[in-house]
């Protein structure tokens, strides 16, 4: 059995972890905190229909969400998954692996990982926020709900990328962190950092906010 990863070691190798969001989502942000797909839908008051449009195939557009009283939230379009229906673990399937995806929050293990995202062409010319928060403090508030990734779970942009599933995500204590760096190289050791449902503490855990938030 691989062995798994310790809070220390997570914290010493990823002492930031980054979130980035589109810019006119950031007043949300400052009232509820990160809320995955699922709680954002709750929280919008979202049709049945409208909410299977969202979460049960890979979402072609991103979706500003609104609502009385409400700032703005965006749902991020999924069109990295373009061979999704071809990487599905066999012990999983694809409703399971997009109902993991939707419920939790998402941050990246490293800056170079957050600036692939940010220089993607589907985003460079976006305004966006980018949240550094503190690895310890998050572990501290949320770490029974926080759950790794050696992938970026989200991107199937090629035929030979791996296969994946709702069972992608390990806790820290389970995590093969040694194995992968191995096998995948310092970079493709962690990726992923993701909480289960919710941060809605997450500016008293950020250390730095970049973009336009004034």
């Amino acid at each position: 059995m691989m062995a798994g990863m310790d809070v220390e070691e997570l914290v010493a190798r990823h002492p930031r972890v980054f979130h980035t969001m589109a810019a006119v989502a950031w007043p949300s942000v400052q009232r509820h905190g990160l809320l995955s797909t699922e709680r954002l839908m709750d929280l919008y008051g979202l049709a049945a229909a409208e909410r299977d449009r969202l979460v049960k195939t890979p979402r072609r557009e991103s979706t500003v969400l609104r609502a009385p009283g409400l700032a703005p939230a965006v749902i991020r379009d999924q069109k990295p998954m373009k061979f999704i229906a071809e990487k599905i673990d066999p012990d999983s399937s694809l409703e399971q692996y997009l109902a993991a995806i939707n419920g939790r929050v998402f941050f990246w293990a490293s800056p170079e990982r957050l600036d692939r995202l940010r220089q993607a062409k589907e985003y460079r010319g976006d305004d966006q926020v980018v949240l550094h928060v503190d690895t310890r403090s998050l572990v501290e508030r949320h770490g029974s709900r926080i759950e790794l990734c050696r992938l970026n779970s989200g991107a199937v942009t090629q035929k030979n990328h791996p296969v994946r599933g709702h069972r992608s995500w390990l806790p820290i204590a389970d995590y093969p962190y040694d194995e992968y760096r191995r096998r995948h190289g310092r970079d493709g050791a962690l990726v992923e950092v993701t909480v289960l449902d919710a941060v809605p503490d997450v500016l008293d855990l950020t250390i730095k906010i970049e973009g336009p938030v004034d």
